[in-house]
């Protein structure tokens, strides 16, 4: 595999899961929280590594608890961080999200107290390493001197530029750029509303790059100097659960089917299937699907408190439901034991609340079950309960189980 060295931001990402997105001056309880590593070329490589390519972070670190979190996390994910410049003082970059379940979508607010990684900083790092190099558009009057300077002592490497925003002094990178990703807000901000009118001027920007648009539920495209734009139409995958770090995702896979020699038509549609992976899961884990354990059904991360979600789908339908009561989490089929029809079709839709007890609920015919076994409580099927399934939590991650000989797993449940 190859050695990948990443250049850009690293922040702390506190992400709310709510149920709708929040009216201005009210107050809303998370449904679930958790904190994460972020900030793009950051996500990249994590979804890089997963593929086994030994990816090198160049960004900035702050001295402070958050800082040290980065740190330690982005070391578990295999990100190697020697090339990162730490700081004696600022505070680490922080996002603020908050991920609309029944939409997928999220709202971003970002606060910063810390220097970009600079031209002194990359200076310190031997380029003879690498075989691809990525930047980040940001910062722009220092990182077109560094990637003037990898043209200069790298020529063999591939140079790749992310434009998420527009930033000053954004042009001068481009002429740099072998290989140019573009997203949909950034040419919409300059008044492009098309696909084909974003590839026409990004053939004007760098008429030596390979560009990459990315255009949401329209797919994406790939262009090629001297050569006519490719569309890589989405697939469709249903409501999204996630799409924090979406657009970074479909960086990570085309990079690394470029890696392994594939053509850039099908390198954009590996990133651009793995993208929409990503957006049925929530986080950027497990995304190789040679890599993910066969028995791992979800983390325990992704459920709040008191929660359900439903995994492992069978024809776009979840099969099992997972539910978490403060510290019990459970597994049931997810078949109706009144129709044999799914309580949900999606990944969320399966809890009700009543006088502070959860319950799991059929959306068909409001049948109500009770989470001690799974028996109807309430509904056209009582006496008759769910099908329990055995699971126990590895590593964090909830996997399927296989009860000794003659074990029942009615009464299973992991605490």
């Amino acid at each position: 595999m190859a050695t990948i060295l990443g250049v850009g931001i690293a922040t702390l990402d506190i992400i709310n899961e709510t149920e709708g997105y929040p009216r201005e001056d009210s107050e809303q309880r998370a449904l679930a929280q958790r904190q994460t590593p972020g900030g793009n070329v950051t996500n990249s490589l994590s979804v890089l590594a997963q593929f086994g390519h030994q990816c090198h972070l160049a960004a900035v670190l702050a001295p402070d608890a958050g800082g040290q979190t980065l740190h330690d996390t982005l070391a578990a994910r295999g990100l190697n961080t020697t090339a990162c410049h730490r700081t004696g003082f600022g505070t680490t970059p922080t996002s603020y999200i908050t991920l609309n379940r029944k939409t997928g979508s999220r709202t971003i607010v970002h606060y910063r107290d810390l220097p970009e990684f600079d031209l002194n900083a990359f200076l310190a790092i031997d380029l003879s390493p690498f075989e691809w190099l990525h930047f980040e558009g940001r910062h722009c009057m220092d990182t077109a001197a560094m990637m003037a300077l990898a043209q200069a002592k790298q020529r063999q490497a591939i140079r790749s530029l992310e434009v998420e925003k527009e930033r000053p002094y954004l042009a001068q990178l481009f002429p740099l750029s072998d290989v140019l990703f573009i997203g949909r807000a950034f040419a919409e901000g300059r008044g492009l509303s098309t696909p084909e009118a974003a590839l026409a001027a990004a053939r004007d920007w760098a008429p030596q790059a390979v560009c990459v648009l990315a255009w949401g539920a329209s797919g994406a495209f790939v262009q090629e100097p001297l050569a006519e734009a490719i569309a890589i139409p989405s697939e469709p995958i249903g409501q999204p659960v996630d799409s924090v770090g979406a657009g970074d995702t479909l960086i990570a896979g085309t990079i690394h089917a470029r890696l392994i020699g594939q053509s850039w038509a099908e390198a954009v549609t590996f990133g651009a299937r793995l993208a929409e992976r990503k957006l049925q899961q929530i986080g950027l884990e497990d995304l190789n699907p040679a890599a993910a354990p066969d028995d791992a059904l979800c983390r325990l991360d992704d459920l709040g408190p008191a929660d359900a979600i439903g995994v492992a789908p069978v024809g776009g339908v979840p099969s099992i439901i997972i539910v978490r009561d403060g510290r019990r989490v459970q597994a049931f089929r997810n078949v109706c034991p009144h129709n044999g029809s799914p309580l949900a079709r999606g990944y969320r839709g399966y809890t009700l609340e009543r006088d502070g007890a959860l319950m799991l609920r059929c959306t068909v015919h409001n049948a109500r079950f009770s989470l001690n076994g799974g028996s109807c409580t309430h509904g056209p099927c009582p006496g008759e309960a769910l099908t329990p399934l055995p699971i126990r939590i590895e590593h964090g991650r909830i996997v399927r189980d296989t009860p000794p000989a003659g074990h029942s797993p009615a009464t299973d449940a992991v605490e």
